[in-house]
């Protein structure tokens, strides 16, 4: 005879199944936050004409400075892939609560093209223009939002073949990188179809940050993980340790044979701290391998101590996570005006890094408690248009 639970009351199991899922989709929020927040810091020091390149674009010969810089750039290069990775869970349990609503396929592929059409709209104008003061530019959230809408047809597939195609996309994308190096590393110019869809160029009408065909995989796959959360051994911490070090381990692979598809492959006889500078525009498979491999640690720690996100110190990433579209156009908007009044004021000749990490730190005050009135403005409105950002 089957028992059911009183009305209004969940069986202990429930709550605790249901406990750990609210617990896992906050840790994905708190890594997203994790990765927007490093993100924030290279952006800051951007803006005020400080670098911290620990990544190669196009191929071309990076110098790292002292230290201090290039640690700060390995730090900061987890963005990125994090931030695309989450995007595509993200969609997955946005399309499995609409389901169990009620909605539709055509619904939930519809809203998801919105989203993308919202994104990409901010992206190449508010973003663009503070960014190089000039419209429009394809940047982070255009390429996020080309991601999103092949995505809106490739969920009516069953994830087995959204993984290939994400697989076998990834793949091919680092063989035609292959091919194209000898014009890449000579600094042949591209036409705009190849840096949209392929590469990359700042010298294209507009200039292309991010290609498609190299970050849209990142965003599939992780659409594909988001489908499968719910399975119990990905509830595991031990479950990432062993994810974390398997891609950690085919990094390093790819390293040592000279990588696959990398522009900024190792060679003998490069400073030691080559080695872990890779190429990130285009993607290589080892920059994504390296910093998604470390990503899995990061989550892995997050599950292992859910209080720690939910109440202790790193709530605060938690909220930039909640927050995300929110915070990466308003980071743009603050570090820009931050820039501004740094230049205005003309401060004593310190190293850059010092006003780098300054800037971040005063930026972040601001936007964290800005971040906090938009949730919980979004809370009082959860059908309104904010529902897109």
């Amino acid at each position: 005879m089957t028992t059911h639970a009183t009305a209004g009351v969940l069986p202990k199991t429930s709550v605790a199944a249901q406990t750990t899922t609210l617990s896992r989709i906050t840790a994905i929020d708190t890594l997203r936050g994790v990765a927007l927040t490093l993100m924030a810091l290279t952006h800051a020091a951007f803006f005020i004409g400080v670098g911290m390149q620990a990544e190669s674009y196009g191929g071309q010969p990076v110098s790292l400075q002292s230290p201090p810089y290039w640690l700060s750039g390995l730090l900061t290069t987890l963005a990125s892939p994090i931030f695309f990775c989450l995007a595509g869970v993200s969609l997955a349990l946005l399309e499995q609560s609409r389901v169990r609503k009620g909605a539709s396929s055509w619904a939930v592929s519809r809203f998801i093209l919105a989203r993308a059409g919202v994104i990409m709209a901010l992206d190449l104008t508010i973003c663009a223009w503070l960014w190089l003061g000039k419209m429009p530019y394809i940047h982070v959230l255009t390429a996020m939002g080309l991601g999103m809408i092949v995505l809106s047809a490739l969920r009516l597939l069953p994830a087995r073949m959204i993984l290939a195609v994400a697989v076998v996309t990834l793949l091919a994308h680092q063989g035609i990188i292959e091919v194209l190096r000898p014009q890449l590393e000579a600094g042949v110019p591209q036409s705009l179809a190849q840096a949209l869809f392929l590469t990359y160029s700042y010298e294209t009408h507009p200039p292309v940050g991010f290609p498609l065909l190299g970050w849209g995989p990142v965003m599939w796959l992780g659409f594909v993980l988001g489908r499968s959360l719910s399975q119990p051994m990905l509830r595991q911490p031990r479950t990432w340790v062993g994810i974390g070090a398997g891609l950690l381990a085919l990094w390093l692979a790819l390293r040592v044979i000279g990588g696959y598809g990398d522009l900024g492959a190792y060679r003998a006889g490069d400073p030691l701290p080559q080695f872990l500078v890779m190429s990130k525009a285009p993607p290589s498979l080892s920059y994504l391998a390296f910093k998604l491999g470390i990503a899995a640690l990061i989550f892995a720690v997050l599950i292992a101590f859910p209080q720690m996100i939910e109440t202790g110190p790193l709530r605060v990433l938690t909220l930039i996570g909640q927050t995300s579209l929110f915070f990466y156009v308003m980071h743009i908007v603050v570090y820009h005006l931050l820039a501004q009044a740094f230049f205005a004021i003309g401060a004593p000749a310190l190293p850059g890094i010092v006003y780098g990490y300054a800037l971040w730190a005063l930026g972040m005050l601001a936007l964290v408690s800005l971040c906090g009135r938009y949730r919980a403005l979004r809370k009082r409105h959860p059908e309104s248009v904010l529902r897109y950002l």
